[in-house]
Formats: C-alpha cells, sequence, structure tokens
C-alpha cells in the first residue's frame, strides 16, 4: 500500500507540473517552429484575420482549465476529489509581441483511500517573445521566460516543495494551434491534452 501512495504521489505531482507547464503561451517548451489557426472569417495572416484578432489584452479562464485537469485526472485513473485556484494569468499581445504574466496557485486534492494528498503548485514570472503570422500559421520566436514553478505535496500533514524554473530560452517554442474569433482566444500546444481559453480584457 505505501508502494502505491508513493506512486501514485510522484505521479500527481509530475503530472500536475506537465499540465500546468504544457498551459502556458508558445515559448513554454521547445521544438516545433509553431503553427495556428484562423480567424472568424476564416483569413489568416492578413490585418483583420487571425493576426489583427489576436492583438489585445487577454485574461486566461482558470475556471475552464481547473476544470480540465481535473477531467485528466479522473479519467487517466488517480482520485483527485478537487481541483482549484487562485490568482490571475494574462496574455499581452501587440502587432509583433507577447507578453504572459502569470501569478495563479492551482491546489489538487486526491484521497487514496482516505490518505489526502494535496499538491499546490504556484506558476509566477513573465514570459515574453515574437510572433508573426506566415501564410495559414503562427510562428513564435526569440522566446525568454522566467516563469517558476513551485511544487509542494501534503500528505496527513506534512509538507515538502521543490522549485522548477522553466528554461529561460525557449527558442522558437512549442507547436501550438491558436483560434480567435471576437473576444475569444484559444490556444492548444500540440503536445498538450490541454486548451486555454482567454477572453478579452483591453
Amino acid at each position: 500500500m505505501r508502494a502505491t501512495r508513493l506512486t501514485l504521489t510522484t505521479g500527481l505531482a509530475a503530472l500536475s507540473l506537465f499540465a500546468l507547464a504544457a498551459c502556458t503561451v508558445p515559448g513554454s517548451g521547445d521544438g516545433g517552429d509553431g503553427t495556428g489557426g484562423t480567424g472568424s472569417d476564416g483569413s489568416s495572416g492578413a490585418s483583420g484575420g487571425l493576426a489583427g484578432c489576436m492583438i489585445g489584452d487577454w485574461e486566461l479562464d482558470l475556471d475552464d482549465l481547473a476544470g480540465q485537469l481535473q477531467a485528466y485526472f479522473v479519467a487517466n485513473g488517480t482520485p483527485v476529489t478537487s481541483t482549484e485556484h487562485a490568482g490571475t494569468s494574462t496574455l499581452a499581445v501587440t502587432a509583433d509581441t507577447m507578453t504572459y504574466d502569470s501569478a495563479v496557485t492551482f491546489t489538487m486534492t486526491a484521497d487514496s483511500d482516505g490518505l489526502i494528498i494535496e499538491v499546490t503548485q504556484d506558476q509566477v514570472g513573465t514570459a515574453t517573445g515574437n510572433w508573426a503570422v506566415d501564410g495559414d500559421s503562427v510562428v513564435y520566436s526569440d522566446w525568454e521566460n522566467g516563469v517558476t514553478i513551485t511544487t509542494t505535496i501534503t500528505i496527513a500533514g506534512q509538507s515538502a516543495g521543490d522549485s522548477t524554473e522553466m528554461p529561460g530560452d525557449t527558442g522558437e517554442g512549442v507547436a501550438m494551434q491558436t483560434t480567435c474569433e471576437g473576444d475569444t482566444l484559444t490556444t492548444h500546444p500540440d503536445a498538450s491534452p490541454f486548451t486555454s481559453t482567454w477572453a478579452r480584457v483591453g
């Protein structure tokens, strides 16, 4: 039973770290040159299409993301009973740059045969880089990442934690499906099961 609980705890921490890292903006990982989507009119690469729609200030829908995390872990056999969040994540998009600012905490609680395991992760910092529409793709480049993820695991009242700094220079970033229509932006890293939904706030 102890080995099972250890496996559960380690897996929950690793998976939630993967989940949070994969839910950030382009440039949150390496490999790939970015891929995009189209705007509401089906165009891309033109003023008023995807490129024009993306410009502005956006706030991440954390309720939606927490729901996706909860469903993912439960579907994969991890007995997560609740997923809560606090703070905000924002994305500021100009004509050629993006700045992602995160000050968010996710807390996942799992019940393993009566043993309550709580994993808390803080994702704090700023990432910035360039973007451009190229044909039917969104290409990301020159990303600098200043985001730190701090994980704390609490089992039966005993806590332990560590911090992970995401790579400072993420180069071309991760390939990411991107759609924009009106006041809604979605980003979906190719390697992630999660889609981030952003609401326009400016």
